[in-house]
């Protein structure tokens, strides 16, 4: 005899629902099982987000017609609510026995508020954070509006944060990240607030397909880790990635309800195959430098045009080289854009967020300019989103290097989270977990060569740079030495998703490394190089 099958969590009977007239949904009738993620598919306009805003409890969604059932275990006391599977439980906040209830959303008006506090929803294109606060405080307010307990939430911060891998980003205001970051921002704090239910809108629409697979694959380990999930997507590919079951919704009505790969393969015969995005690893342009000049008087040269009419686009996450002999001009312009030295005309321009700041004058003036504003001040925090290594580095001696990457670079956060933080950027330049633990106590005359170099590199990168400047950071160092700096940095740019200026008179190492390359002489570039697809 077979196993009766298990009871829904939640019922959609029969919904029906006009705008205006219009009827979006037709008695669209499905189950949701607890533990097991459904995707809604469909073209723009099928009805879609209708139907999630509608399980969210949103009054100006209301069913014209039909019910939604919640089964939920509720607590008699406090009114916590949970997954129905908890029922039989001590209630998290009281300790009462929880008992199963069936709540008629839309009809029980009192219960929907206490159900509605365990349902989160992530918008498509709605960030709905605090863009002047950083990132850390955008999953600990979370956090703490759910009353988690104060001891506790650093660590559970920096879980959430590493699940969605944001760990890189954590003292970035929310208003300088990009749109992907934010998403997964807005991921990591619906999370906090440890959902029974979460609902997706269009979770990836808008990212570009690598980033898409870091969200994805925090929202299957949501699934795994209790949380019952149900996605939109008019991407075929996305619904059949994240979700067991699939609805299939055309013009309001259900077209077809089944297994998620078989509701997908009935999608695309019908509209055609669907292909993924091509994946682009770069995003937007991320530094705009346009006719970039910095000339200063030399007693023994006279006039001396180090960077002579430049113009460059770097793109975010790209690994762009500076490649030329020594006084080519190189050096000077990364200082410029590393906000050391002021230019003489021209611009040079980086994008925060949304907002492009003019940096070119700030060692000139002392303040920042986003572009476009008419007041001083706008994005001053963006003078922490560039870091340079300098061609004279070294470690502190007779220090850790625990301590390298924390109390020497003056690093503000709390101690368990500051090494938590380590461990995560080590294994991000590519030491393993177990390396990295084992490397924390040593100091630098314990240390390989590569292994020093890696170590300065992750000085750079603790600072939580969105652009990281490299100046000669292969010196004299031997081929395998450089192979391992160049494999560390790529893995930087795929893991910490880094924008990285590379300046360097080592053509093999450019070449390694880079997928593009400006060759500069005299001042000026001379070309600009291809390296690899990008």
């Amino acid at each position: 005899m077979s196993e009766e099958e298990p009871k829904p969590f939640v019922k959609i009977r029969d919904i029906c629902k006009e705008f205006d007239g219009k009827e979006v949904l037709k008695n669209v009738s499905v189950d949701i099982r607890e533990g097991e993620p459904l995707g809604l598919l469909g073209r723009s306009g099928s009805g879609k987000s209708v139907l999630l805003h509608m399980l969210r409890g949103s009054e100006e969604y209301a069913p014209t017609s039909g019910e939604i059932i919640f089964r939920v275990a509720m607590c008699p006391s406090c009114g916590w609510v949970g997954s129905p599977s908890k029922a039989g439980e001590p209630c998290s906040k009281c300790g009462v026995e929880l008992e199963l209830k069936e709540v008629n959303y839309w009809k029980d008006k009192e219960a929907r508020k206490k159900v509605k506090k365990g349902v989160a929803i992530m918008l498509q294109r709605t960030f709905g954070l605090y863009g002047d606060d950083t990132v850390m405080y955008n999953v600990l307010q979370a956090l703490e509006s759910r009353k988690y307990p104060p001891a506790k939430r650093f660590r559970r911060a920096y879980e959430l944060l590493k699940a969605v891998k944001m760990i890189h980003r954590i003292t970035f205001p929310a208003s300088d990240l990009s749109g992907g970051e934010k998403q997964r921002v807005v991921l990591a704090r619906q999370l906090a607030l440890d959902p029974m239910l979460l609902l997706a809108d269009e979770p990836t629409g808008t990212l570009d397909f690598e980033t898409a697979k870091l969200v994805h694959k925090a929202l299957i380990e949501t699934t795994k880790a209790g949380t019952t999930m149900v996605v939109t997507s008019h991407w075929p590919y996305v619904i059949e990635e994240l979700t067991e079951k699939a609805l299939w919704l055309d013009h309001g009505e259900v077209k077809e309800y089944d297994d998620s790969k078989k509701v997908v393969e009935e999608f695309e015969k019908e509209v055609g195959k669907i292909e993924r995005e091509e994946y682009v690893k770069l995003g937007e342009p991320k530094i705009k430098i346009e006719h970039c000049k910095k000339y200063y008087y030399s007693i023994w040269r006279g006039m001396v045009k180090a960077v002579d009419d430049v113009s460059l686009t770097i793109y975010e996450n790209e690994i762009f080289g500076l490649l030329g002999k020594s006084g080519a001009g190189k050096t000077s312009l990364a200082r410029i854009i590393s906000q050391i030295d002021a230019l003489t005309g021209g611009s040079v321009k980086i994008r925060a967020g949304e907002r492009w700041i003019e940096v070119g004058r700030v060692a000139e003036t002392g303040v920042w300019i986003a572009w476009g504003a008419t007041t001083p001040g706008v994005g001053e925090q963006a003078a922490t989103h560039v870091s340079m290594l300098h061609q004279e580095y070294s470690l502190y001696p007779e220090h850790t290097v625990l301590e390298n990457l924390t109390s020497c670079i003056g690093l503000k956060i709390p101690e368990e989270l500051a090494r938590m933080k380590v461990l995560f950027i080590l294994q991000g330049i590519g030491f393993t977990e177990e390396e990295a633990l084992e490397i924390l106590s040593k100091d630098h005359t314990q240390l390989s060569a590569g292994e020093r170099q890696r170590i300065v590199l992750a000085q750079v990168l603790m600072k939580e740079p969105a652009i990281a400047i490299l100046d000669e950071p292969t010196g004299t160092m031997d081929p395998i030495t450089k192979k391992f700096v160049a494999e560390s940095i790529r893995a930087a740019r795929e893991n910490l998703g880094i924008t990285f200026l590379v300046v360097s008179h080592d053509t093999d190492f450019v070449n390694m490394v880079c997928d593009r390359v400006a060759h500069m002489k005299d001042g000026k570039v001379t070309k600009i190089e291809e390296l690899r697809a990008v």
